[in-house]
């Protein structure tokens, strides 16, 4: 294998043989007359059609493969093929490998060179359609499955990615909704117009998704401060409302049973009008949301006011530890959410209120790698890979353009593209090539790769490669 430089991965690629009678005539069997076929050719000129009758012999090729072609059949499968490697998969209208195999079914049904060529052209658009998915674009998923389903109107794949576009969008929209829910503070009311409902209806779409078990978690994190600060100002029924609320979502939530302690322990304090202030105003903060400085007053603050003064205080302990649950439920919050950036500020905040090592390590990390993940998707990546740091699953090689091998060009072409943290290849692109005929052929052949995930700290990340392909005849 020939290399440039520190990388150069040679793909070699035969040209196919060349089209036409003679060269079928070349490679293939004798010609077989198969009948007597009454032929019509329609003829555009000037914009009316004339009818010419064909010879009544038609000649019949046998290819390499032992399938037959028509000479019409062979010439359409020679556009097909052009088209496909110009990566003229389905457009422009007419002008398409597709439209091309589809005639050619037409007018010989059941011929092998063109199904297989429909299948190329399916699994191209499934590809497509997979990427749009990743790619949150809905509407393009869609619209490549339906390009499936006009061909192949029982595709199951296709079928189900229309159906996943759909639920996704549908998913991304209760998302939006719910995120504006919560921080306007409609938790669990109104009844058609709150978070918790909204988080339900994402679960119903997807049990698995952790944003919304997140968002559940965070309403009833929520709704606990809100009953420990109704415990702390000694609202005892608003209190119990709010616990009332948590047991409905989740009745084995941490914190419920210290809020009847918190309400012995505020009994306690009447005589210490100070104390209650600063434990109320602080319990206010909290419920508020002003958790953290620079926010004033806030709840951190305040609650360790109460401690200088009483370290004993289980009141005062129990709502910094209340800051400190809110602030790590922020956090994941933010990563639930997609934001890396809004989760590292509150991460940051987190350590400053004395959250446990061991989990803020571990949120670190998962804010690294979200920042990873969201620097490969705009395109940023610290280095490029060569073939030879990765591990290839398949490896599909070019197919030789029927233009550069009547020419007997020959040449090469260097791509780069992504592999994602599933190991499938996007956003490939030509970086540099001798001959722009090979450049399609190129990049159409590497998107159907697929590699091994790289791994990195446990994770798999995505990664930006390299390749080289070396077209030469023979």
């Amino acid at each position: 294998m020939a290399r440039s430089g520190a990388i150069d991965t040679k793909t070699h690629v035969q040209p196919q043989p060349r089209s036409g009678i003679a060269s079928s005539f070349g490679t293939a069997s004798f010609v077989v007359v198969v009948g007597v076929l009454a032929t019509w050719v329609a003829l555009k000129r000037d914009g009316d059609v004339m009818e010419l009758p064909m010879p009544e012999v038609a000649a019949v090729v046998a290819t390499d493969a032992g399938v037959q072609l028509s000479i019409e059949g062979q010439s359409l499968l020679e556009q097909a093929e052009l088209a496909f490697a110009a990566g003229r998969i389905v457009e422009p209208e007419f002008d398409n490998a597709l439209s091309y195999y589809l005639a050619m079914l037409k007018a010989e049904p059941g011929n092998a060179a063109a199904m297989a060529g429909i299948d190329r052209v399916m699994s191209y658009l499934e590809s497509e359609a997979e990427g749009a998915i990743f790619r949150n674009d809905w509407d393009a998923a869609r619209a490549y499955a339906d390009m499936i389903l006009d061909v192949r109107k029982s595709d199951v794949r296709a079928k189900d990615i229309r159906a996943r576009a759909s639920r996704l969008e549908r998913i991304e929209s209760l998302s939006a909704t719910a995120l504006e829910q919560f921080a306007a503070g409609r938790l669990v009311t109104p009844a058609n117009d709150n978070a918790a409902q909204t988080y339900k209806e994402i679960l119903g779409l997807d049990r698995t998704n952790e944003f919304a078990r997140q968002g559940l978690r965070s309403v009833v994190q929520r709704l606990v401060a809100s009953a420990q600060s109704a415990a702390f100002a000694g609202d005892s029924a608003r209190a119990q409302r709010y616990v009332s609320q948590v047991k409905a979502l989740d009745p084995k939530a941490p914190g419920l049973a210290e809020v009847e302690q918190s309400n012995k322990q505020m009994r306690r304090m009447a005589d210490d009008q100070s104390v209650q202030a600063d434990l109320l105003a602080a319990s206010e903060a909290l419920q508020d949301d002003r958790l953290m400085p620079p926010a004033k007053p806030n709840a951190y603050d305040l609650f360790n006011a109460v401690l200088r003064r009483q370290p004993s205080s289980d009141a005062a302990q129990r709502g910094l530890q209340l800051v400190r649950d809110a602030l790590v439920e922020r956090v994941r919050s933010q990563l639930a959410a997609g934001s890396a950036e809004g989760a590292a500020e509150m991460l940051t905040q987190a350590r400053l209120a004395g959250v446990d090592g061991g989990v803020v390590d571990a949120l670190d990390a998962d804010v690294q790698y979200l920042a990873r993940i969201a620097d490969a998707r705009a395109g940023v990546f610290d280095r490029i890979y060569t073939l030879k740091d990765l591990t290839i699953l398949r490896q599909v090689a070019p197919t030789y353009p029927r233009t550069a091998a009547a020419r007997g060009l020959e040449g090469w072409v260097e791509v780069e593209f992504t592999v994602d943290e599933r190991g499938d290849v996007r956003d490939a692109i030509v970086r540099d090539s001798s001959e722009s005929a090979f450049e399609s052929a190129a990049i159409a052949a590497v998107k159907r790769w697929r590699f091994e995930p790289t791994i990195e700290g446990e994770r798999a990340v995505p990664v930006r490669a390299f390749a080289r392909f070396n077209f030469q005849d023979g």
